[in-house]
């Protein structure tokens, strides 16, 4: 072990101002733990690994990630930041990234992978590789069988129950790998999937990305921002080398880490800054394709409803976040007349309003109703973070005066437990990153489809979702609707909530994928493994992060997973299995 991992920036083992690595990682999120978990793997023990982090070190942000809290990462500007992103015609965009170890995987909650088809359509080899690949991972994250009776909380089960009644098929075994659920092609247009989380019986973390890797093998600079790549200035015949990377610490110390010459490799694995970083390398700008083929959910909140008085009492801390998710496929036409089929899922969130304040203190933070206000939050996350705690701070007030009410006025609530659910489905139309300027153009009802696919979702699911509770007593439906416009009622509610959403009140699911993409950007390695994601008209430049591939349909973390270890793999394993 080179440093204990609970040291702070200061007291880290230092680094001789010399010492060359076999292998530098620049990120440590999804992509960087499936890529490290297996990488490691197979080199020797001498193998020098030096990973960099702009975030902070999972030490000093585990308190947010466990069970009991993680919906404060939202809040919290050290875990979490915003894009600079807006829609083509300049509206803002709330868009954000994890920035901590183990990035999204230390936040996010939903474990399913994108369908074999999709991956080899977007990645190539066969459904078999791909279905080996989350063999491979889902047995190192080791995840209890969520289709177990008693895994799922009685009030998960009673969404469940309702969803059923309402068209969706149950979760199916067939659907699962080693305990984690998969995207199916089958014809059905209505699924239910349950999937396990990533926590113990005790609410830690502990089955995330970051029990992939072997830390103790490898050193670790953590709030360290990386400023760029040094090229060799000569084109060798096989591509130009990266010699090493610049950074900056949070203390704004400036340090250039180092790769061994021929032998070593830099791998990108910084998500969303993965595109950037390439852009901002004068030697490869003349790739026009990278930084296209950007794309992130639409992300819409819908309507709280009051838990009914015989199920509230089944409601625990773990229901929060609901282990289970629905999806549609909304079928249509894209803008050139098409067919074209969306995929839209639902996320469940319940409980006591006061524990799920963090997230709705920082999701309705998209109606502040002035765009060039959200833009600045854009540019200058601070303003988010200062924002979103005062609104949580107002709301925790109001909540718990209506509560303390309650226990003197008999007909007030002395306690408040909601249901409510979130949309969530790709963009038709992908963006791009302005090549200056820092800023992330997403698409986000560019194109009709969208309106259409918002308003067909919304409306064939309300009655289903009114099922898990009831609406808020009047006053309070309309206070709420005079804010967020978020629809009650099927057909006009729903139209003016979505033309509403998407003139003033964009929010994405902080999903962002593509950039670099496998075949415009980065090598597929089908010709040559050793190539896989390798930069083009590079020699030992790499990428292994959710950018190398476009937006998957479903929640993103367990592909950002895959692409890591598949990339990994290709690499360093004698077992390729093409």
């Amino acid at each position: 072990m080179w440093f204990p991992m609970y040291r702070t920036t200061a007291a880290l083992t230092p680094i001789d101002p010399d010492e060359e690595f076999d292998l530098i990682v620049v990120g440590s999120g999804n992509g960087a733990c499936g890529f490290l978990g297996e990488c490691l793997k197979h080199v020797p023990e001498d193998y020098r690994v030096l990973v960099l982090e702009e975030g902070d070190n999972f030490f000093f942000t585990s308190d947010i990630t466990h069970q009991n809290g993680w919906s404060k990462s939202y809040a919290n500007g050290s875990a979490f930041t915003l894009h600079n992103a807006v829609t083509p015609n300049g509206r803002s965009v709330l868009a954000g990234r994890a920035r901590t170890l183990g990035g999204g995987g230390s936040i996010n909650y939903t474990m399913i992978h994108e369908s074999s088809e999709w991956l080899v359509e977007q990645a190539g080899h066969d459904v078999a590789y791909w279905d080996n690949c989350k063999k491979e991972l889902n047995a190192s994250l080791n995840r209890p069988d969520p289709l177990k009776e008693g895994y799922q909380t009685p009030f998960a089960d009673y969404i469940a129950d309702n969803a059923q009644k309402s068209g969706y098929s149950a979760p199916n075994k067939d659907d699962m790998i080693q305990n984690i659920p998969s995207a199916n092609e089958s014809e059905s247009k209505k699924r239910l999937y349950y999937f396990p989380t990533q926590f113990d019986m005790f609410g830690s973390r502990t089955n995330s990305g970051v029990s992939l890797v072997k830390w103790e093998q490898i050193k670790y600079r953590w709030n360290t921002t990386v400023t760029g790549l040094v090229m060799d200035e000569v084109t060798e015949s096989n591509g130009r080398a990266c010699n090493g990377v610049q950074t900056r610490s949070k203390e704004g110390a400036r340090v250039t880490y180092k790769v061994k010459k021929d032998t070593g490799r830099v791998l990108l694995c910084g998500g969303s800054q993965s595109p950037r970083i390439l852009l901002n390398t004068e030697e490869l700008s003349g790739n026009e394709k990278i930084g296209q083929r950007v794309n992130d959910h639409i992300c819409m909140p819908l309507g709280i409803y009051w838990v009914r008085g015989d199920k509230a009492s089944v409601i625990g801390e773990t229901d929060n976040y609901e282990s289970l998710f629905a999806e549609m496929v909304v079928e249509g036409e894209n803008d050139k007349g098409q067919a074209k089929t969306t995929n839209v899922t639902i996320d469940f969130f319940s409980g006591e309003v006061l524990r799920l304040v963090y997230l709705i203190s920082s999701l309705y933070l998209c109606y502040v109703p002035f765009n060039g206000f959200k833009r600045l939050m854009g540019r200058f996350p601070i303003i988010y973070t200062v924002l979103s705690n005062t609104i949580r701070m107002l709301l925790t007030a109001i909540i718990s005066l209506i509560e303390l009410l309650g226990r003197l006025i008999p007909f007030l609530p002395s306690s408040i437990k909601i249901t409510t659910a979130l949309i969530k489905f790709n963009a038709s139309k992908e963006g791009y990153y302005e090549r200056s300027g820092g800023r992330i153009v997403l698409r986000f009802f560019d194109d009709e489809r969208d309106y259409a696919v918002a308003e067909e979702a919304i409306n064939k699911n309300l009655a289903f979702l009114e099922s898990n509770g009831v609406k808020p007593p009047l006053i309070l439906r309309k206070l709420f609707q005079l804010l967020t416009k978020i629809p009650y009622r099927q057909g006009r509610q729903v139209r003016r909530y979505v033309r509403n959403f998407a003139r003033k009140t964009l929010l994405s699911e902080q999903h962002l994928a593509g950039g670099c993409i496998l075949g415009d950007v980065v090598d597929k390695g089908l010709e040559d493994s050793a190539k896989t994601g390798q930069v083009f008209g590079t020699s030992n430049l790499y990428v292994a992060d959710l950018s190398i591939v476009p937006l998957p349909r479903v929640s993103t973390q367990m592909t950002a997973y895959l692409m890591g270890h598949h990339v990994a793999k290709q690499l360093y394993s004698d077992k390729k299995n093409n």
